[in-house]
Formats: structure tokens, C-alpha cells, sequence
């Protein structure tokens, strides 16, 4: 009982979730800024002598959940420029209160998704020792009755060992599927993480560099809310401007 009860606990912290909210993201161009269209997604483009382009990944956000934001910077100069999620900052202003936004760097994101691959095989362990606890009693059958001269009641224990033995069969291979499922599900997403998440990385002259940035967005409310995102390249600010606003219907 006592494993069958951890489990059930570990499944209430990895799977429970609540009625969403949904809000849109949308891009604001300032001075000096312009709205375009790439790959189907309206990205905000700011040129001085470096560029920088933003654009949210999906317009449709979770309330409270994170946000992806694809950013592309060019080098405009003669030198080489070192860049990463540390030359992003992001902050928000909700009814004029300013709140600053975490941005999630690719070593974090990857020590996150290991540590949910190791909770993750914690709770298959936890399954796969109750599912063993369930074999081991799938070859016990229990018989009661009333004795034929009236007198009392009978009861009876029987073992089947076959019963037993296909029961532990079923849940060793149910036990061996379960991870290795969970060990593709964590490559993958590790793999993920590296071809798509921003890294360090160092961009000479004239060439291009970019990926996913992950932010922890605000809660959605119902007045919209101005999130300003700012990338440092060289030095060189380059501020960008996007509303957070309900989904209504949703």
C-alpha cells in the first residue's frame, strides 16, 4: 500500500493542472524598428549597426507558464561579438508596476530536463515495484463457503504458480517498456534543447547567429500588459516592445 500510495502522490505532482488561461502576444515596431513577416511570423527588426530580430515563437501563450521567443542577431562590425541568453533581459509593466522576467539560459534549461528525466524514473521504478507487488498476488485464489452440514463457514487458499509467474512476466515487460520509453522521450528532448535553444556563442564579422529564448511570462489578467525585451549586442541596446492581452473565449 505504501508504494501504491507514492505513486499515486507522484503522479498528483507531475499531472495535475488546472483550468488555463490563454493570452496573445503581439509585436509593437518603435522608432526605428519594423514589422515583417518570416516564416509565417510577424518578427520585429531593429537595425543600427548590428540587427537584431524578435519574434514570439507561437502568439497564443499559458498564463503564467513560459513564453519562446525566436531572437537572430547580425554582426555589423569588425570585430568578433560574444553572445547569450545573458545579453537578454526582459521585464514587464502590469498597471505600472515594473516586474522583471526570468530568461532561462540553455545550461539551465538542460539541467531542468535531466532532473525531470531522473523524477521520471523514480516514478517507473515506484510503478514498476507496485505492479510486482500486484504479480506476486495474481497467483493466490481465495474460496469461502458454508460447511454442507450447515455448521459454519470454510475457507480455502490456493496457488497457482503459472497464474503468478505470467502475471511477473507482464510486469517485468510492462516495467522494461515504460523506460524505455522514458529514455527516448529524454534524448529527444535533450536534442531539442540543443538544435533549437539560443547558446553562447561567438559571431564574427558579417555573420548571424540565433535561437529560442525562453521567458517566464506573467500571469494573464485581464487589462493588457506591455512586455519589454532588450538585447545587448556590443553594447549597442536594442529595445523591443510586445503586448500580452487575454484570450477571450477561451
Amino acid at each position: 500500500m505504501r508504494i501504491i500510495r507514492s505513486v499515486a502522490i507522484l503522479s498528483l505532482i507531475l499531472g495535475i493542472q488546472g483550468c488555463a488561461t490563454y493570452g496573445r502576444i503581439s509585436g509593437i515596431p518603435s522608432e526605428g524598428q519594423k514589422s515583417v513577416f518570416k516564416d509565417g511570423r510577424k518578427t520585429l527588426i531593429s537595425i543600427k549597426q548590428n540587427t537584431v530580430a524578435v519574434a514570439p515563437d507561437t502568439e497564443t501563450v499559458t498564463s503564467g507558464q513560459r513564453g519562446d521567443f525566436v531572437i537572430t542577431v547580425n554582426n555589423g562590425t569588425s570585430q568578433d561579438i560574444l553572445f547569450s541568453t545573458e545579453d537578454v533581459t526582459a521585464s514587464v509593466n502590469t498597471n505600472g508596476q515594473l516586474t522583471t522576467l526570468k530568461v532561462f539560459s540553455y545550461d539551465e534549461l538542460i539541467a531542468e530536463e535531466k532532473k525531470r528525466i531522473g523524477w521520471n524514473a523514480v516514478g517507473a521504478a515506484l510503478q514498476g515495484a507496485a505492479d510486482s507487488v500486484n504479480a506476486a498476488n495474481a497467483g493466490y485464489s481465495y474460496t469461502y463457503g458454508q460447511s454442507v452440514y450447515g455448521y459454519g463457514s470454510y475457507s480455502s487458499t490456493t496457488y497457482n504458480y503459472q497464474a503468478a509467474q505470467a502475471a511477473r512476466n507482464a510486469a517485468q515487460a510492462n516495467s522494461e517498456a515504460r523506460f524505455a520509453r522514458l529514455e527516448v522521450e529524454g534524448r529527444k528532448n535533450l536534442k531539442n534543447l540543443s538544435s533549437t535553444i539560443l547558446k553562447k556563442e561567438t559571431i564574427f564579422p558579417g555573420a548571424w547567429h540565433g535561437g529560442i529564448v525562453k521567458l517566464e511570462l506573467p500571469e494573464v489578467v485581464e487589462q493588457p500588459q506591455e512586455i519589454n525585451l532588450v538585447v545587448n549586442v556590443a553594447s549597442e541596446h536594442h529595445e523591443f516592445k510586445f503586448t500580452q492581452e487575454k484570450v477571450v473565449g477561451k
